[in-house]
Protein backbone atom coordinates (compact mmCIF):
# COMPACT_ATOMS: atom_id res chain seq x y z
CA UNK A 1 0.00 0.00 0.00
CA UNK A 2 1.29 3.36 -0.54
CA UNK A 3 0.33 6.51 1.02
CA UNK A 4 1.35 9.57 -0.26
CA UNK A 5 1.62 13.04 2.05
CA UNK A 6 1.55 16.55 1.05
CA UNK A 7 2.54 19.39 2.56
CA UNK A 8 2.39 23.02 0.70
CA UNK A 9 1.39 25.41 3.42
CA UNK A 10 5.09 26.79 3.36
CA UNK A 11 7.74 27.51 1.04
CA UNK A 12 9.33 25.59 -0.13
CA UNK A 13 6.46 22.63 -0.26
CA UNK A 14 7.28 19.17 0.55
CA UNK A 15 6.11 15.53 -0.78
CA UNK A 16 6.78 12.19 1.55
CA UNK A 17 5.75 8.82 0.58
CA UNK A 18 5.25 5.48 2.09
CA UNK A 19 5.33 2.20 0.59
CA UNK A 20 6.06 -1.58 2.62
CA UNK A 21 8.37 -0.20 5.22
CA UNK A 22 10.09 2.46 2.99
CA UNK A 23 9.57 6.15 3.20
CA UNK A 24 11.03 8.72 1.14
CA UNK A 25 10.99 12.38 1.36
CA UNK A 26 11.47 15.33 -0.56
CA UNK A 27 11.52 18.93 -0.47
CA UNK A 28 10.75 20.88 -3.50
CA UNK A 29 13.35 23.73 -5.20
CA UNK A 30 12.40 27.36 -4.01
CA UNK A 31 9.83 28.85 -6.39
CA UNK A 32 8.52 24.69 -7.15
CA UNK A 33 5.13 25.44 -5.89
CA UNK A 34 2.62 24.41 -8.71
CA UNK A 35 0.91 21.05 -8.92
CA UNK A 36 2.81 20.27 -11.93
CA UNK A 37 5.98 20.67 -9.82
CA UNK A 38 3.91 18.57 -7.34
CA UNK A 39 3.05 16.00 -9.55
CA UNK A 40 6.47 15.30 -11.29
CA UNK A 41 8.37 15.64 -8.17
CA UNK A 42 5.69 12.64 -6.34
CA UNK A 43 6.07 10.88 -9.76
CA UNK A 44 10.25 10.78 -9.42
CA UNK A 45 9.46 9.18 -5.70
CA UNK A 46 6.58 6.51 -7.00
CA UNK A 47 9.52 5.49 -9.40
CA UNK A 48 12.28 5.16 -6.65
CA UNK A 49 10.00 3.01 -4.93
CA UNK A 50 9.04 0.86 -7.85
CA UNK A 51 5.59 1.92 -7.54
CA UNK A 52 3.01 4.37 -9.71
CA UNK A 53 -0.01 6.17 -9.29
CA UNK A 54 -1.65 3.55 -9.59
CA UNK A 55 -0.65 2.32 -6.27
CA UNK A 56 -1.90 5.45 -4.05
CA UNK A 57 -3.95 4.23 -1.63
CA UNK A 58 -4.11 6.64 1.09
CA UNK A 59 -3.25 10.58 0.35
CA UNK A 60 -2.98 12.49 3.21
CA UNK A 61 -3.10 17.08 2.78
CA UNK A 62 -1.75 19.40 5.36
CA UNK A 63 -4.80 22.19 5.93
CA UNK A 64 -2.63 24.99 7.00
CA UNK A 65 -2.87 28.01 7.97
CA UNK A 66 0.30 29.08 5.96
CA UNK A 67 0.24 30.37 2.20
CA UNK A 68 -3.20 30.66 0.38
CA UNK A 69 -2.20 29.89 -2.55
CA UNK A 70 0.29 27.34 -1.56
CA UNK A 71 -2.65 25.61 0.52
CA UNK A 72 -5.03 25.87 -2.77
CA UNK A 73 -2.37 23.80 -4.64
CA UNK A 74 -1.76 21.46 -2.31
CA UNK A 75 -5.82 20.90 -1.49
CA UNK A 76 -6.29 20.39 -5.27
CA UNK A 77 -3.45 18.23 -6.13
CA UNK A 78 -4.17 15.86 -3.12
CA UNK A 79 -8.21 16.06 -4.00
CA UNK A 80 -7.07 15.00 -7.77
CA UNK A 81 -5.13 12.22 -6.75
CA UNK A 82 -7.96 10.55 -4.99
CA UNK A 83 -9.93 11.20 -7.80
CA UNK A 84 -7.32 9.63 -10.20
CA UNK A 85 -6.42 6.39 -7.70
CA UNK A 86 -9.30 6.27 -5.68
CA UNK A 87 -7.71 6.57 -2.82
CA UNK A 88 -8.60 7.69 1.10
CA UNK A 89 -8.36 10.82 2.07
CA UNK A 90 -6.94 12.16 5.31
CA UNK A 91 -6.23 16.25 6.00
CA UNK A 92 -5.49 17.97 9.09
CA UNK A 93 -3.52 21.24 10.38
CA UNK A 94 0.03 22.22 9.04
CA UNK A 95 1.34 22.97 12.71
CA UNK A 96 0.43 19.10 13.94
CA UNK A 97 3.89 18.59 12.06
CA UNK A 98 5.78 21.14 13.78
CA UNK A 99 4.47 20.01 16.48
CA UNK A 100 5.58 16.62 16.60
CA UNK A 101 8.99 17.57 14.52
CA UNK A 102 9.90 19.82 17.54
CA UNK A 103 8.78 19.32 20.55
CA UNK A 104 9.68 15.94 22.92
CA UNK A 105 7.04 13.66 24.52
CA UNK A 106 5.88 14.90 27.20
CA UNK A 107 6.21 18.76 26.26
CA UNK A 108 3.46 21.40 25.37
CA UNK A 109 4.66 24.34 23.18
CA UNK A 110 2.93 27.31 21.67
CA UNK A 111 3.50 26.99 17.65
CA UNK A 112 3.27 30.46 15.55
CA UNK A 113 4.19 31.53 11.97
CA UNK A 114 3.98 35.48 10.92
CA UNK A 115 0.13 36.17 9.09
CA UNK A 116 1.58 39.68 8.37
CA UNK A 117 -0.58 42.75 8.47
CA UNK A 118 1.12 42.86 12.43
CA UNK A 119 -0.96 39.47 13.31
CA UNK A 120 0.02 36.22 13.95
CA UNK A 121 -1.22 32.09 13.24
CA UNK A 122 -0.85 30.09 16.58
CA UNK A 123 -1.55 27.36 18.45
CA UNK A 124 -0.45 24.89 21.12
CA UNK A 125 0.49 21.09 21.27
CA UNK A 126 1.34 18.72 23.46
CA UNK A 127 3.35 16.14 22.36
CA UNK A 128 2.26 12.58 23.28
CA UNK A 129 3.53 8.97 22.93
CA UNK A 130 0.88 8.75 20.29
CA UNK A 131 1.77 11.86 18.69
CA UNK A 132 0.51 15.14 19.03
CA UNK A 133 -2.59 16.39 21.40
CA UNK A 134 -3.98 19.71 20.73
CA UNK A 135 -4.50 22.30 23.14
CA UNK A 136 -5.88 25.00 21.26
CA UNK A 137 -7.17 24.82 17.36
CA UNK A 138 -4.60 27.14 14.54
CA UNK A 139 -6.19 31.05 15.61
CA UNK A 140 -5.28 34.35 14.18
CA UNK A 141 -4.42 36.99 16.84
CA UNK A 142 -3.06 40.45 17.08
CA UNK A 143 1.13 40.06 17.15
CA UNK A 144 0.71 42.74 19.81
CA UNK A 145 -1.52 40.77 22.35
CA UNK A 146 -0.59 36.87 20.86
CA UNK A 147 0.65 36.08 24.56
CA UNK A 148 -2.58 36.56 26.31
CA UNK A 149 -4.53 34.10 23.10
CA UNK A 150 -1.60 31.76 23.47
CA UNK A 151 0.23 31.59 26.85
CA UNK A 152 3.88 30.29 26.36
CA UNK A 153 5.79 29.01 29.56
CA UNK A 154 7.23 26.18 27.80
CA UNK A 155 8.24 25.84 24.09
CA UNK A 156 7.95 28.09 21.55
CA UNK A 157 8.25 26.64 17.71
CA UNK A 158 8.49 29.01 15.46
CA UNK A 159 11.13 30.46 12.35
CA UNK A 160 13.02 33.49 12.75
CA UNK A 161 10.72 36.04 10.77
CA UNK A 162 7.85 34.83 13.26
CA UNK A 163 10.02 35.67 16.18
CA UNK A 164 10.66 39.10 14.96
CA UNK A 165 7.12 39.50 14.02
CA UNK A 166 6.33 38.13 17.87
CA UNK A 167 8.51 40.43 19.66
CA UNK A 168 9.75 37.74 21.51
CA UNK A 169 11.53 38.77 24.73
CA UNK A 170 15.13 37.11 25.90
CA UNK A 171 13.26 34.84 28.39
CA UNK A 172 11.30 33.90 25.15
CA UNK A 173 14.05 33.70 22.83
CA UNK A 174 15.31 30.98 25.36
CA UNK A 175 12.56 28.73 25.21
CA UNK A 176 12.56 29.40 21.22
CA UNK A 177 12.85 25.58 18.69
CA UNK A 178 13.42 27.62 15.73
CA UNK A 179 11.95 26.06 12.42
CA UNK A 180 11.76 26.03 9.01
CA UNK A 181 7.79 25.23 8.19
CA UNK A 182 6.04 22.00 7.67
CA UNK A 183 7.12 18.87 6.28
CA UNK A 184 5.44 16.19 4.71
CA UNK A 185 7.09 13.59 6.97
CA UNK A 186 6.31 14.51 9.99
CA UNK A 187 2.36 14.93 8.40
CA UNK A 188 2.66 11.58 7.34
CA UNK A 189 2.31 9.19 10.52
CA UNK A 190 -0.02 11.67 11.77
CA UNK A 191 -2.67 11.66 8.96
CA UNK A 192 -2.36 7.51 9.42
CA UNK A 193 -3.13 7.75 12.70
CA UNK A 194 -5.92 10.40 11.96
CA UNK A 195 -7.36 7.93 9.51
CA UNK A 196 -7.49 4.48 11.87
CA UNK A 197 -9.03 6.59 14.36
CA UNK A 198 -11.24 8.24 12.22
CA UNK A 199 -11.65 7.02 8.96
CA UNK A 200 -11.33 8.70 5.69
CA UNK A 201 -12.66 12.56 5.02
CA UNK A 202 -15.01 12.99 2.00
CA UNK A 203 -13.52 15.53 0.08
CA UNK A 204 -15.86 18.26 0.77
CA UNK A 205 -14.86 18.28 4.06
CA UNK A 206 -11.12 19.33 3.07
CA UNK A 207 -10.64 23.29 3.84
CA UNK A 208 -7.66 25.40 3.75
CA UNK A 209 -7.18 27.10 6.96
CA UNK A 210 -7.35 30.37 5.81
CA UNK A 211 -8.38 31.80 9.48
CA UNK A 212 -9.21 35.50 8.21
CA UNK A 213 -10.48 36.74 5.00
CA UNK A 214 -7.64 37.47 2.15
CA UNK A 215 -5.65 40.86 1.61
CA UNK A 216 -4.06 41.50 -1.29
CA UNK A 217 -1.19 43.69 -1.35
CA UNK A 218 -1.65 46.46 -3.33
CA UNK A 219 1.58 48.17 -5.04
CA UNK A 220 2.38 51.16 -4.56
CA UNK A 221 2.96 53.67 -7.73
Amino acid sequence: MTIVALETSSRPPSIAVRSAERTLALTLEEGRRHASDLLGTLESLLAELDESASSIKVVIVGTGPGSYTGLRVGIATALGLTRGSGAKLQALPSFEALALAHLKEGECGTVLLDARSRQLYGARYERTAEGVRTLLAPMVCDASDWRAALPATDCIVCDEASANAAELSEDERALLRTCTGPRAQHLLPLGIARLEATGPLNPAEVQPLYLRPFAANVRKR
